[in-house]
Protein backbone atom coordinates (compact mmCIF):
# COMPACT_ATOMS: atom_id res chain seq x y z
CA UNK A 1 0.00 0.00 0.00
CA UNK A 2 1.18 3.11 -0.63
CA UNK A 3 0.07 6.74 -0.28
CA UNK A 4 2.44 9.04 -2.54
CA UNK A 5 0.34 12.31 -1.66
CA UNK A 6 0.91 11.75 1.78
CA UNK A 7 4.78 10.61 2.00
CA UNK A 8 6.86 13.90 1.37
CA UNK A 9 7.06 14.65 4.77
CA UNK A 10 9.31 11.02 5.73
CA UNK A 11 9.88 10.06 1.75
CA UNK A 12 12.62 12.55 1.45
CA UNK A 13 14.33 11.81 4.45
CA UNK A 14 14.06 8.09 3.85
CA UNK A 15 16.01 9.12 0.40
CA UNK A 16 18.56 10.44 2.63
CA UNK A 17 18.74 7.37 4.62
CA UNK A 18 18.97 5.23 1.83
CA UNK A 19 22.81 6.82 1.48
CA UNK A 20 23.79 4.85 4.61
CA UNK A 21 23.66 1.63 2.78
CA UNK A 22 27.04 2.14 0.95
CA UNK A 23 30.18 0.36 2.89
CA UNK A 24 28.63 -3.31 3.34
CA UNK A 25 31.44 -4.55 4.49
CA UNK A 26 32.19 -5.27 7.91
CA UNK A 27 35.85 -4.99 8.05
CA UNK A 28 37.86 -1.98 9.23
CA UNK A 29 36.54 0.94 10.77
CA UNK A 30 36.39 3.20 7.60
CA UNK A 31 34.05 -0.02 6.61
CA UNK A 32 31.76 1.30 9.45
CA UNK A 33 31.45 4.77 9.17
CA UNK A 34 28.96 5.80 6.79
CA UNK A 35 28.92 8.50 4.45
CA UNK A 36 27.45 11.84 5.36
CA UNK A 37 24.23 12.90 3.73
CA UNK A 38 22.23 16.12 3.86
CA UNK A 39 19.46 16.66 6.59
CA UNK A 40 16.61 19.56 7.18
CA UNK A 41 16.53 21.14 10.71
CA UNK A 42 13.25 19.78 12.97
CA UNK A 43 12.81 17.16 10.44
CA UNK A 44 13.07 13.14 10.35
CA UNK A 45 16.05 12.09 8.82
CA UNK A 46 15.99 8.20 8.46
CA UNK A 47 18.91 5.74 8.78
CA UNK A 48 18.91 2.53 7.82
CA UNK A 49 20.46 -0.25 9.49
CA UNK A 50 21.16 -3.93 8.46
CA UNK A 51 21.62 -6.89 10.84
CA UNK A 52 24.14 -9.03 10.56
CA UNK A 53 22.50 -11.82 12.70
CA UNK A 54 18.92 -14.00 12.60
CA UNK A 55 17.57 -13.34 15.51
CA UNK A 56 13.87 -14.96 16.05
CA UNK A 57 12.34 -12.22 17.51
CA UNK A 58 14.43 -8.61 16.98
CA UNK A 59 11.43 -6.85 18.27
CA UNK A 60 11.58 -8.29 21.69
CA UNK A 61 15.30 -9.66 21.84
CA UNK A 62 17.27 -6.79 20.98
CA UNK A 63 17.73 -3.20 21.76
CA UNK A 64 19.64 -0.53 19.52
CA UNK A 65 20.62 2.90 20.49
CA UNK A 66 22.13 5.54 18.39
CA UNK A 67 23.48 8.66 20.25
CA UNK A 68 24.08 11.67 17.89
CA UNK A 69 26.15 14.54 19.03
CA UNK A 70 26.20 17.86 17.13
CA UNK A 71 27.15 21.55 17.18
CA UNK A 72 28.58 22.43 20.37
CA UNK A 73 27.99 19.71 23.19
CA UNK A 74 24.23 19.08 22.42
CA UNK A 75 23.68 14.87 22.35
CA UNK A 76 20.54 13.78 21.28
CA UNK A 77 19.91 9.53 21.80
CA UNK A 78 17.89 7.96 20.06
CA UNK A 79 16.09 4.29 20.03
CA UNK A 80 16.89 2.51 16.43
CA UNK A 81 13.47 0.13 15.52
CA UNK A 82 12.87 -3.02 14.06
CA UNK A 83 10.99 -2.89 10.46
CA UNK A 84 11.02 -6.66 9.15
CA UNK A 85 13.57 -8.67 8.26
CA UNK A 86 17.04 -7.75 8.79
CA UNK A 87 15.84 -3.75 8.49
CA UNK A 88 17.03 -1.31 11.28
CA UNK A 89 15.68 2.47 11.30
CA UNK A 90 16.75 5.15 13.22
CA UNK A 91 14.90 8.33 12.87
CA UNK A 92 16.66 11.84 14.01
CA UNK A 93 15.36 15.27 13.41
CA UNK A 94 18.23 17.40 13.64
CA UNK A 95 17.95 20.51 16.37
CA UNK A 96 20.83 22.93 15.33
CA UNK A 97 22.18 23.01 11.70
CA UNK A 98 25.99 21.88 11.15
CA UNK A 99 27.43 18.41 11.32
CA UNK A 100 25.81 15.82 13.52
CA UNK A 101 28.09 12.55 14.23
CA UNK A 102 25.89 9.34 15.43
CA UNK A 103 27.29 6.04 16.30
CA UNK A 104 25.34 3.10 17.49
CA UNK A 105 24.89 0.69 20.49
CA UNK A 106 23.16 -2.73 20.51
CA UNK A 107 22.51 -4.73 23.06
CA UNK A 108 23.94 -7.64 21.16
CA UNK A 109 27.67 -6.28 20.68
CA UNK A 110 28.57 -9.96 18.48
CA UNK A 111 25.89 -8.17 15.65
CA UNK A 112 28.28 -5.89 13.81
CA UNK A 113 25.29 -4.66 11.68
CA UNK A 114 23.77 -3.29 14.31
CA UNK A 115 26.82 -2.41 17.31
CA UNK A 116 29.49 0.15 16.44
CA UNK A 117 28.32 1.65 13.52
CA UNK A 118 29.11 5.52 12.97
CA UNK A 119 28.36 7.94 10.32
CA UNK A 120 27.85 11.61 9.70
CA UNK A 121 24.47 13.95 9.15
CA UNK A 122 24.77 17.43 7.70
CA UNK A 123 22.15 19.15 8.82
CA UNK A 124 21.38 22.39 5.98
CA UNK A 125 19.06 25.05 5.45
CA UNK A 126 15.80 23.59 3.66
CA UNK A 127 15.02 26.82 2.00
CA UNK A 128 18.86 26.15 0.45
CA UNK A 129 18.88 22.15 0.05
CA UNK A 130 15.02 21.72 -1.28
CA UNK A 131 14.01 23.72 -4.56
CA UNK A 132 10.53 22.60 -4.59
CA UNK A 133 9.12 26.17 -4.75
CA UNK A 134 7.73 25.63 -1.28
CA UNK A 135 8.31 29.00 0.32
CA UNK A 136 8.93 29.46 4.17
CA UNK A 137 5.53 30.28 4.82
CA UNK A 138 4.08 27.42 3.68
CA UNK A 139 6.82 24.95 5.82
CA UNK A 140 5.01 23.59 8.93
CA UNK A 141 5.38 25.77 12.31
CA UNK A 142 7.73 23.31 13.81
CA UNK A 143 10.14 23.27 10.18
CA UNK A 144 10.60 26.88 11.00
CA UNK A 145 10.40 27.07 14.88
CA UNK A 146 10.54 23.76 16.15
CA UNK A 147 8.99 21.60 18.60
CA UNK A 148 7.46 22.36 21.38
CA UNK A 149 8.86 23.02 25.04
CA UNK A 150 7.41 24.40 28.13
CA UNK A 151 7.76 28.22 28.60
CA UNK A 152 10.02 29.90 30.39
CA UNK A 153 7.56 30.90 32.99
CA UNK A 154 6.17 27.35 33.08
CA UNK A 155 2.34 28.32 32.17
CA UNK A 156 2.23 27.29 28.30
CA UNK A 157 3.99 26.09 25.38
CA UNK A 158 6.65 27.49 23.01
CA UNK A 159 8.31 26.05 19.95
CA UNK A 160 11.99 26.05 20.58
CA UNK A 161 12.81 29.21 19.60
CA UNK A 162 10.23 30.70 21.36
CA UNK A 163 7.61 31.42 19.33
CA UNK A 164 3.96 31.15 21.53
CA UNK A 165 2.06 28.00 20.59
CA UNK A 166 -1.51 28.25 20.66
CA UNK A 167 -3.00 24.39 21.30
CA UNK A 168 -6.34 24.02 20.17
CA UNK A 169 -6.75 20.13 19.98
CA UNK A 170 -9.15 17.57 18.13
CA UNK A 171 -9.75 14.37 19.63
CA UNK A 172 -9.49 11.66 18.17
CA UNK A 173 -9.06 8.54 20.04
CA UNK A 174 -7.48 5.14 18.36
CA UNK A 175 -6.80 6.76 14.75
CA UNK A 176 -4.56 4.19 13.78
CA UNK A 177 -7.17 1.58 14.36
CA UNK A 178 -9.90 3.44 12.94
CA UNK A 179 -9.48 6.41 10.88
CA UNK A 180 -9.13 5.46 7.01
CA UNK A 181 -6.35 6.34 4.17
CA UNK A 182 -7.83 4.30 1.22
CA UNK A 183 -11.95 4.94 1.78
CA UNK A 184 -14.08 7.63 2.59
CA UNK A 185 -17.81 7.91 2.79
CA UNK A 186 -18.65 11.63 2.91
CA UNK A 187 -21.57 12.25 1.60
CA UNK A 188 -20.64 15.11 -0.48
CA UNK A 189 -18.72 12.78 -3.07
CA UNK A 190 -21.05 9.52 -3.17
CA UNK A 191 -19.67 7.80 -5.55
CA UNK A 192 -17.08 9.52 -6.46
CA UNK A 193 -13.47 9.77 -5.49
CA UNK A 194 -12.52 11.58 -1.96
CA UNK A 195 -10.48 14.65 -3.67
CA UNK A 196 -8.66 14.31 -0.11
CA UNK A 197 -7.57 10.67 -0.82
CA UNK A 198 -9.83 9.25 2.04
CA UNK A 199 -11.26 9.79 5.32
CA UNK A 200 -8.68 10.32 7.52
CA UNK A 201 -6.82 13.07 4.89
CA UNK A 202 -10.66 14.66 4.38
CA UNK A 203 -10.62 15.17 8.33
CA UNK A 204 -7.31 16.32 8.44
CA UNK A 205 -8.11 18.69 5.69
CA UNK A 206 -11.47 19.76 7.76
CA UNK A 207 -9.61 20.50 11.00
CA UNK A 208 -6.88 22.35 9.84
CA UNK A 209 -8.91 24.51 7.64
CA UNK A 210 -10.49 25.40 11.21
CA UNK A 211 -7.60 26.58 12.69
CA UNK A 212 -6.92 22.93 15.13
CA UNK A 213 -3.04 22.85 15.48
CA UNK A 214 -3.32 19.47 17.75
CA UNK A 215 -3.95 15.89 17.19
CA UNK A 216 -5.10 14.06 20.28
CA UNK A 217 -4.58 10.30 19.82
CA UNK A 218 -3.38 7.13 20.77
CA UNK A 219 -3.43 3.61 19.19
CA UNK A 220 -4.84 0.48 20.50
CA UNK A 221 -1.78 -1.49 21.79
CA UNK A 222 -4.59 -4.48 22.37
CA UNK A 223 -5.27 -4.22 18.75
CA UNK A 224 -4.38 -7.40 17.06
CA UNK A 225 -3.43 -5.93 13.93
CA UNK A 226 -0.16 -4.38 15.38
CA UNK A 227 1.03 -8.14 16.16
CA UNK A 228 2.05 -11.10 14.67
CA UNK A 229 2.28 -12.53 18.22
CA UNK A 230 0.04 -10.76 20.93
CA UNK A 231 1.78 -8.18 22.95
CA UNK A 232 5.81 -9.72 22.27
CA UNK A 233 6.41 -9.75 18.39
CA UNK A 234 5.30 -6.52 16.01
CA UNK A 235 3.74 -6.28 12.81
CA UNK A 236 6.15 -3.63 10.98
CA UNK A 237 3.75 -3.63 8.19
CA UNK A 238 0.97 -2.56 9.48
CA UNK A 239 2.92 0.47 10.91
CA UNK A 240 4.65 1.28 7.55
CA UNK A 241 1.11 1.08 5.77
CA UNK A 242 -1.11 2.93 8.18
CA UNK A 243 0.10 4.54 10.95
CA UNK A 244 3.55 6.08 9.36
CA UNK A 245 1.76 7.35 6.70
CA UNK A 246 -0.39 9.22 9.33
CA UNK A 247 1.98 10.60 11.78
CA UNK A 248 3.49 11.45 8.52
CA UNK A 249 0.57 13.88 7.18
CA UNK A 250 0.18 15.22 10.28
CA UNK A 251 3.28 16.31 10.49
CA UNK A 252 3.26 18.01 7.05
CA UNK A 253 0.28 20.04 7.65
CA UNK A 254 1.65 21.38 10.21
CA UNK A 255 0.04 19.53 13.20
CA UNK A 256 1.35 18.89 16.82
CA UNK A 257 0.07 15.14 17.71
CA UNK A 258 -0.13 14.79 21.40
CA UNK A 259 0.27 11.06 21.21
CA UNK A 260 -0.09 8.46 24.21
CA UNK A 261 0.31 4.78 23.98
CA UNK A 262 -2.72 2.79 24.89
CA UNK A 263 -6.51 2.86 26.95
CA UNK A 264 -5.37 2.66 31.04
CA UNK A 265 -7.38 -1.15 31.11
CA UNK A 266 -4.37 -2.12 28.45
CA UNK A 267 -2.53 -2.72 31.51
CA UNK A 268 -4.86 -5.45 32.81
CA UNK A 269 -4.47 -6.85 29.53
CA UNK A 270 -0.47 -6.49 28.87
CA UNK A 271 2.23 -7.33 31.34
CA UNK A 272 4.06 -4.55 32.15
CA UNK A 273 6.62 -5.34 30.90
CA UNK A 274 5.62 -5.74 27.23
CA UNK A 275 4.06 -2.76 27.50
CA UNK A 276 7.13 -0.92 28.11
CA UNK A 277 8.60 -2.35 25.30
CA UNK A 278 5.71 -1.38 23.43
CA UNK A 279 5.76 2.52 24.40
CA UNK A 280 9.95 1.91 23.26
CA UNK A 281 9.15 1.03 19.98
CA UNK A 282 6.53 3.87 19.35
CA UNK A 283 9.20 6.13 20.59
CA UNK A 284 11.98 4.97 18.09
CA UNK A 285 9.05 5.27 15.43
CA UNK A 286 7.65 8.71 16.22
CA UNK A 287 9.98 10.32 18.71
CA UNK A 288 11.46 12.52 16.21
CA UNK A 289 8.23 14.02 14.94
CA UNK A 290 6.32 16.76 15.83
CA UNK A 291 4.75 15.42 19.14
CA UNK A 292 4.28 15.92 22.54
CA UNK A 293 3.25 12.41 25.20
CA UNK A 294 0.05 12.04 27.39
CA UNK A 295 0.93 8.59 28.32
CA UNK A 296 -2.46 6.62 27.80
CA UNK A 297 -6.30 7.62 27.90
CA UNK A 298 -7.24 7.92 31.91
CA UNK A 299 -3.87 7.04 33.08
CA UNK A 300 -5.27 6.96 36.82
CA UNK A 301 -8.81 5.71 36.37
CA UNK A 302 -10.25 3.86 39.45
CA UNK A 303 -8.48 0.42 39.95
CA UNK A 304 -9.98 -3.27 38.93
CA UNK A 305 -9.13 -5.97 40.86
CA UNK A 306 -6.11 -5.77 42.25
CA UNK A 307 -4.40 -4.49 39.09
CA UNK A 308 -2.56 -1.14 39.77
CA UNK A 309 -3.36 0.42 36.55
CA UNK A 310 -1.52 3.57 37.37
CA UNK A 311 1.72 2.05 38.30
CA UNK A 312 1.84 -0.01 35.06
CA UNK A 313 0.93 3.19 33.20
CA UNK A 314 4.06 4.93 35.23
CA UNK A 315 6.62 2.34 33.86
CA UNK A 316 5.51 3.47 30.76
CA UNK A 317 5.91 6.83 31.35
CA UNK A 318 9.18 6.18 32.79
CA UNK A 319 10.07 4.21 29.95
CA UNK A 320 9.01 7.05 27.82
CA UNK A 321 11.30 9.38 29.54
CA UNK A 322 14.28 7.32 29.11
CA UNK A 323 14.25 6.29 25.41
CA UNK A 324 12.57 10.05 23.99
CA UNK A 325 16.02 11.85 23.76
CA UNK A 326 14.18 15.57 22.82
CA UNK A 327 12.60 15.92 26.84
CA UNK A 328 9.22 16.58 25.03
CA UNK A 329 6.48 17.75 26.92
CA UNK A 330 5.29 14.67 29.15
CA UNK A 331 1.50 14.36 30.88
CA UNK A 332 -0.63 11.46 31.51
CA UNK A 333 -4.61 12.00 30.43
CA UNK A 334 -6.13 12.10 33.74
CA UNK A 335 -9.15 10.96 35.26
CA UNK A 336 -11.96 13.06 36.18
CA UNK A 337 -10.05 14.18 39.82
CA UNK A 338 -9.50 17.16 41.27
CA UNK A 339 -6.09 18.58 42.40
CA UNK A 340 -6.27 17.52 46.60
CA UNK A 341 -7.12 13.93 45.01
CA UNK A 342 -4.86 13.92 42.47
CA UNK A 343 -2.17 11.29 42.34
CA UNK A 344 -0.15 12.59 39.44
CA UNK A 345 2.34 15.31 39.82
CA UNK A 346 5.46 14.62 41.40
CA UNK A 347 6.84 12.51 38.95
CA UNK A 348 10.13 13.60 37.25
CA UNK A 349 8.54 12.99 33.84
CA UNK A 350 5.21 14.67 34.37
CA UNK A 351 5.84 18.31 33.18
CA UNK A 352 2.07 19.44 32.55
CA UNK A 353 -1.52 18.67 33.43
CA UNK A 354 -3.75 16.97 31.25
CA UNK A 355 -7.38 17.03 32.73
CA UNK A 356 -10.40 15.63 31.64
CA UNK A 357 -13.05 17.87 32.88
CA UNK A 358 -15.62 15.46 32.00
CA UNK A 359 -18.92 15.42 30.16
CA UNK A 360 -22.23 16.43 30.24
CA UNK A 361 -22.64 14.40 34.07
CA UNK A 362 -19.89 16.63 35.66
CA UNK A 363 -20.89 19.48 34.48
CA UNK A 364 -18.65 22.41 33.67
CA UNK A 365 -15.25 22.09 35.90
CA UNK A 366 -15.46 24.61 38.27
CA UNK A 367 -13.02 27.66 39.12
CA UNK A 368 -11.65 26.48 42.14
CA UNK A 369 -10.35 23.43 40.48
CA UNK A 370 -8.65 25.46 38.20
CA UNK A 371 -7.31 27.37 40.48
CA UNK A 372 -5.80 24.55 42.46
CA UNK A 373 -3.72 23.51 39.35
CA UNK A 374 -2.46 26.35 39.03
CA UNK A 375 -1.15 26.58 42.15
CA UNK A 376 0.75 23.45 42.28
CA UNK A 377 4.38 23.19 42.65
CA UNK A 378 5.90 23.46 40.72
CA UNK A 379 4.79 25.11 37.92
CA UNK A 380 3.31 23.78 35.30
CA UNK A 381 0.87 24.20 32.38
CA UNK A 382 -2.68 23.41 32.89
CA UNK A 383 -4.31 21.62 30.10
CA UNK A 384 -8.43 20.56 29.55
CA UNK A 385 -7.87 17.34 27.11
CA UNK A 386 -11.55 16.38 27.74
CA UNK A 387 -14.79 18.36 28.57
CA UNK A 388 -18.02 18.40 27.27
CA UNK A 389 -17.05 16.70 23.79
CA UNK A 390 -19.49 17.94 21.40
CA UNK A 391 -23.10 15.85 21.12
CA UNK A 392 -21.57 12.50 23.07
CA UNK A 393 -23.96 10.81 25.49
CA UNK A 394 -22.14 10.12 28.60
CA UNK A 395 -23.71 10.86 31.85
CA UNK A 396 -26.22 13.17 29.57
CA UNK A 397 -26.14 14.78 25.92
CA UNK A 398 -23.51 17.73 25.75
CA UNK A 399 -24.82 19.96 23.41
CA UNK A 400 -23.01 23.03 21.36
CA UNK A 401 -22.89 25.35 24.45
CA UNK A 402 -21.52 22.81 26.91
CA UNK A 403 -18.90 22.24 24.49
CA UNK A 404 -18.10 26.43 23.62
CA UNK A 405 -18.69 27.24 27.59
CA UNK A 406 -16.01 24.56 28.72
CA UNK A 407 -13.75 25.97 26.14
CA UNK A 408 -14.02 29.64 27.20
CA UNK A 409 -14.12 29.08 30.77
CA UNK A 410 -11.09 26.95 30.81
CA UNK A 411 -9.33 29.57 28.87
CA UNK A 412 -9.59 32.26 30.97
CA UNK A 413 -9.09 30.26 33.95
CA UNK A 414 -5.34 29.76 33.43
CA UNK A 415 -5.15 27.36 30.90
CA UNK A 416 -2.55 26.72 28.42
CA UNK A 417 -5.16 25.32 25.19
CA UNK A 418 -8.05 23.28 25.15
CA UNK A 419 -9.15 19.91 23.15
CA UNK A 420 -12.44 19.88 21.78
CA UNK A 421 -14.44 16.93 20.35
CA UNK A 422 -17.15 15.71 18.79
CA UNK A 423 -19.44 12.74 18.68
CA UNK A 424 -18.09 10.40 15.75
CA UNK A 425 -14.49 11.36 15.64
CA UNK A 426 -13.29 11.55 19.22
CA UNK A 427 -14.19 7.41 19.01
CA UNK A 428 -14.86 7.16 14.81
CA UNK A 429 -18.35 6.26 13.61
CA UNK A 430 -18.26 4.89 10.12
CA UNK A 431 -21.79 4.88 9.12
CA UNK A 432 -24.81 4.52 10.80
CA UNK A 433 -24.83 0.64 11.26
CA UNK A 434 -20.94 0.98 13.27
CA UNK A 435 -22.07 -0.32 16.48
CA UNK A 436 -18.59 0.58 17.92
CA UNK A 437 -19.00 3.43 21.23
CA UNK A 438 -22.59 3.12 20.59
CA UNK A 439 -23.35 4.04 23.97
CA UNK A 440 -21.25 7.54 23.38
CA UNK A 441 -22.53 8.00 19.32
CA UNK A 442 -25.84 7.13 19.47
CA UNK A 443 -26.61 10.86 18.88
CA UNK A 444 -24.61 11.11 15.43
CA UNK A 445 -24.84 8.98 11.71
CA UNK A 446 -21.19 9.18 11.23
CA UNK A 447 -18.16 10.85 11.08
CA UNK A 448 -19.06 13.15 8.62
CA UNK A 449 -21.78 14.59 10.63
CA UNK A 450 -19.46 14.60 13.66
CA UNK A 451 -16.99 16.68 11.65
CA UNK A 452 -19.55 19.54 10.60
CA UNK A 453 -21.43 20.09 14.58
CA UNK A 454 -21.22 23.77 14.89
CA UNK A 455 -18.85 23.43 17.85
CA UNK A 456 -15.50 22.79 15.71
CA UNK A 457 -16.79 26.37 13.82
CA UNK A 458 -17.02 27.38 17.67
CA UNK A 459 -13.57 26.45 18.32
CA UNK A 460 -12.08 28.35 15.19
CA UNK A 461 -14.21 31.84 16.77
CA UNK A 462 -12.04 31.00 20.08
CA UNK A 463 -8.97 30.81 18.12
CA UNK A 464 -9.26 33.85 16.13
CA UNK A 465 -10.16 35.76 19.51
CA UNK A 466 -7.05 34.66 21.44
CA UNK A 467 -5.05 35.04 19.13
CA UNK A 468 -5.46 38.43 18.61
CA UNK A 469 -4.82 39.46 22.17
CA UNK A 470 -1.77 38.80 24.43
CA UNK A 471 -3.68 35.34 25.62
CA UNK A 472 -0.33 33.89 27.02
CA UNK A 473 -0.07 36.65 29.33
CA UNK A 474 -3.73 36.67 30.79
CA UNK A 475 -3.74 36.22 34.03
CA UNK A 476 -6.59 34.42 35.97
CA UNK A 477 -8.72 36.25 38.91
CA UNK A 478 -11.36 33.66 40.17
CA UNK A 479 -13.51 36.26 41.53
CA UNK A 480 -11.72 37.82 43.13
CA UNK A 481 -13.08 40.68 44.68
CA UNK A 482 -10.27 43.19 44.20
CA UNK A 483 -11.04 42.46 40.32
CA UNK A 484 -14.76 42.04 40.35
CA UNK A 485 -18.48 41.71 41.97
CA UNK A 486 -20.19 39.23 39.35
CA UNK A 487 -23.99 38.41 40.17
CA UNK A 488 -23.12 35.26 39.03
CA UNK A 489 -19.66 33.83 40.78
CA UNK A 490 -18.97 30.55 39.29
CA UNK A 491 -20.67 31.38 35.89
CA UNK A 492 -18.36 34.73 35.64
CA UNK A 493 -14.76 33.84 34.40
CA UNK A 494 -12.51 37.00 34.49
CA UNK A 495 -8.67 37.23 33.11
CA UNK A 496 -6.92 40.43 32.69
CA UNK A 497 -3.64 41.72 31.47
CA UNK A 498 -3.05 44.00 34.89
CA UNK A 499 -4.90 46.70 34.48
CA UNK A 500 -4.50 47.16 30.33
CA UNK A 501 -6.84 44.75 29.16
CA UNK A 502 -10.24 42.97 30.92
CA UNK A 503 -11.53 39.39 28.97
CA UNK A 504 -14.65 38.45 31.24
CA UNK A 505 -16.88 35.57 30.11
CA UNK A 506 -20.76 34.97 30.87
CA UNK A 507 -22.56 31.97 30.87
CA UNK A 508 -25.18 32.24 34.07
CA UNK A 509 -28.68 32.89 33.90
CA UNK A 510 -28.29 37.03 34.91
CA UNK A 511 -28.25 39.53 32.21
CA UNK A 512 -26.92 41.99 34.87
CA UNK A 513 -23.30 40.92 34.94
CA UNK A 514 -22.01 42.98 37.93
CA UNK A 515 -18.99 45.31 38.46
CA UNK A 516 -15.57 45.28 37.45
CA UNK A 517 -13.10 46.71 39.45
CA UNK A 518 -8.90 47.82 40.14
CA UNK A 519 -8.90 49.63 36.66
CA UNK A 520 -7.02 52.70 36.38
CA UNK A 521 -8.81 55.44 37.23
CA UNK A 522 -6.95 58.13 35.49
CA UNK A 523 -7.01 56.33 32.03
CA UNK A 524 -9.51 56.02 29.46
CA UNK A 525 -11.10 52.57 28.31
CA UNK A 526 -13.10 51.17 25.73
CA UNK A 527 -15.81 48.03 26.30
CA UNK A 528 -17.08 45.88 23.61
CA UNK A 529 -19.00 42.52 23.28
CA UNK A 530 -17.76 39.75 21.42
CA UNK A 531 -20.08 37.13 20.35
CA UNK A 532 -18.24 33.84 21.04
CA UNK A 533 -20.74 31.56 18.20
CA UNK A 534 -20.38 34.34 15.77
CA UNK A 535 -17.02 36.04 16.41
CA UNK A 536 -19.35 39.48 15.56
CA UNK A 537 -18.23 42.49 17.66
CA UNK A 538 -21.01 45.00 19.46
CA UNK A 539 -19.53 48.36 20.42
CA UNK A 540 -20.57 49.45 24.57
CA UNK A 541 -18.15 52.84 25.24
CA UNK A 542 -15.41 53.09 22.91
CA UNK A 543 -14.57 56.09 25.71
CA UNK A 544 -15.04 56.01 29.11
CA UNK A 545 -13.25 56.54 32.57
CA UNK A 546 -13.47 54.33 35.74
CA UNK A 547 -14.38 56.50 38.62
CA UNK A 548 -12.45 55.13 41.50
CA UNK A 549 -11.44 52.05 39.73
CA UNK A 550 -14.81 50.44 39.44
CA UNK A 551 -17.34 50.45 36.33
CA UNK A 552 -20.60 48.96 36.33
CA UNK A 553 -21.49 46.60 33.34
CA UNK A 554 -24.73 47.51 31.35
CA UNK A 555 -26.74 44.20 30.88
CA UNK A 556 -25.89 41.95 28.57
CA UNK A 557 -26.85 40.45 25.22
CA UNK A 558 -28.79 36.78 25.14
CA UNK A 559 -26.76 33.79 25.64
CA UNK A 560 -23.48 33.49 26.97
CA UNK A 561 -21.25 36.68 25.95
CA UNK A 562 -17.40 37.79 25.93
CA UNK A 563 -16.85 41.00 28.11
CA UNK A 564 -13.95 43.30 26.47
CA UNK A 565 -12.28 46.06 27.86
CA UNK A 566 -9.31 47.53 27.45
CA UNK A 567 -6.82 50.67 27.63
CA UNK A 568 -7.13 53.24 25.37
CA UNK A 569 -3.84 54.12 23.95
CA UNK A 570 -3.85 57.83 22.80
CA UNK A 571 -0.49 58.05 20.51
CA UNK A 572 -2.46 54.96 18.40
CA UNK A 573 -3.42 55.70 15.07
CA UNK A 574 -5.26 53.25 14.56
CA UNK A 575 -7.05 50.44 16.85
CA UNK A 576 -6.01 46.73 15.13
CA UNK A 577 -3.92 44.59 16.40
CA UNK A 578 -0.97 42.44 14.31
CA UNK A 579 -2.41 39.78 12.22
CA UNK A 580 -1.80 36.45 14.08
CA UNK A 581 1.50 34.78 11.94
CA UNK A 582 1.29 32.45 8.86
CA UNK A 583 1.45 29.58 11.92
CA UNK A 584 -2.12 30.28 13.00
CA UNK A 585 -4.10 32.05 10.56
CA UNK A 586 -7.52 33.07 11.00
CA UNK A 587 -9.56 31.60 8.23
CA UNK A 588 -11.93 34.09 8.06
CA UNK A 589 -12.36 37.69 8.61
CA UNK A 590 -10.70 40.12 11.08
CA UNK A 591 -12.76 41.69 14.28
CA UNK A 592 -14.17 44.88 13.54
CA UNK A 593 -12.72 46.35 16.81
CA UNK A 594 -9.37 44.87 17.60
CA UNK A 595 -7.15 44.88 20.50
CA UNK A 596 -3.52 47.38 20.53
CA UNK A 597 -1.33 48.98 18.65
CA UNK A 598 -1.04 48.36 14.60
CA UNK A 599 2.59 46.72 14.36
CA UNK A 600 2.80 45.74 18.21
Amino acid sequence: MTHPQLSGYLTRAALVGMAFLCGAARGGESDRTQAAPSAFRWQVAEIDLTSSRTDANPYGEIDVTVTFTGPGVESIARPAFWDGGSAWKVRFAPTALGTWNWRTECSDRTNEGLHGRSGRLDCVPKQVAETSGVGRAKQPPHLRHGFLRVSDNRRHFVHADGTPFFWLGDTHWQMPDTERLDACNHPEHAGQTCPHGGQFQHLVADRRAKGFTVYQTYPSATNPAWWTTPYTAINPQRFRDVFDVQMNHLAEQGFVIALGFGHFNNSTRIPVDDLRRWARYLVARYGAHPVVWITCQEMNAPEDGDRNRIDVWRAVAEEIQRTDGYGRPHSGHQWVLDARTRPLGSESWHDWFALQGGHRGSRLTPQARYAEYLAFQPVRPVLETEAMYELVDCGGVADTDDARQSAWKALLCGCAGYTYGAAGVWALKWDPADARWTNYNHRIDGWYAGMDLPGSQQMMVLKRFFLDIPWHSLTPRFSDPAWAQFTDREESVLATCGQDLFVAYFYGPSRSPGTLRNLDPSASYRADWFDPRTGAWTPIDDDFRADNGQWAIPMRPDGDCVLVVRKQDRTATTRTVVAPSDDYPRNGASPTVLLGKEGD
